[in-house]
């Protein structure tokens, strides 16, 4: 008997998700205490590797090209990769807000107190992808300066040749361990899917 595809066994979760969604619109206590905590599980798991597997597995490309002025191009492309991307996320994101008028209907409290937060010119928001403490950048997941942090230690490995193998490997060993845990954690995801499901389609049940 041919085994599932992993897309499949998602999509079930996902249809499994609706249906339990829908049987347990009158036991709220169910799906909040019992079947939720599995999304949260499987979006946590997310998290917790998503940070060593984009530094690991950036350290690694950027420093085997073996050429700091392709690295340098390599960098510049990856940045503007994830910015236009990024924008087109927000476009998208605002584009549907539009249609769907999310939050119709409430009434939020405004502070009138609060100040309006300046928005940082173009020179600001590049001198911020460079970051001033990596480890911190890595604690709070900010993207940009993590892939900044980690081109930098690939042309810095790339500079330094044969005595940086060692560091070199390390990471090449570290995105390797990243990308088998990634595969146990997508094994999990019809379980994550199926617990997300549940409870989105009960908390829009409960809206109605």
């Amino acid at each position: 008997m041919k085994r599932l595809s992993l897309s499949t066994k998602i999509f079930i979760g996902l249809v499994l998700g609706v249906m339990a969604g829908l049987m347990l619109q009158s036991s709220p206590v169910v799906a909040t205490t019992y079947i939720k905590p599995l999304g949260k599980l499987f979006l946590n798991l997310i998290k917790m590797i998503i940070v060593p597997l984009v530094l690991s597995s950036l350290v690694v490309g950027s420093a085997s090209t073996g050429d700091v002025g392709k690295l340098g191009r390599i960098g510049i492309k990856t940045l503007a990769y994830y910015l236009v991307t990024t924008a087109i996320a927000v476009i998208l994101g605002l584009f549907l807000a539009n249609i769907i008028n999310p939050g119709i209907g409430l009434s939020i409290p405004v502070d009138a107190t609060a100040e309006a937060k300046e928005v940082p010119s173009v020179i600001e928001t590049l001198l911020n992808i460079i970051p001033t403490n990596p480890i911190q950048a890595m604690a709070d997941a900010n993207m940009l300066q993590i892939i900044f942090f980690a081109l930098i230690l690939g042309i810095g490995i790339t500079l330094v040749g044969e005595r940086a193998k060692p560091f070199l490997t390390f990471f090449d060993s570290l995105a390797e361990v990243c990308y088998k845990v990634v595969a146990l954690i997508m094994a999990f995801a019809p379980v994550g899917v199926f617990g997300l499901i549940v409870s989105y389609r009960r908390r829009i049940a409960s809206t109605h």
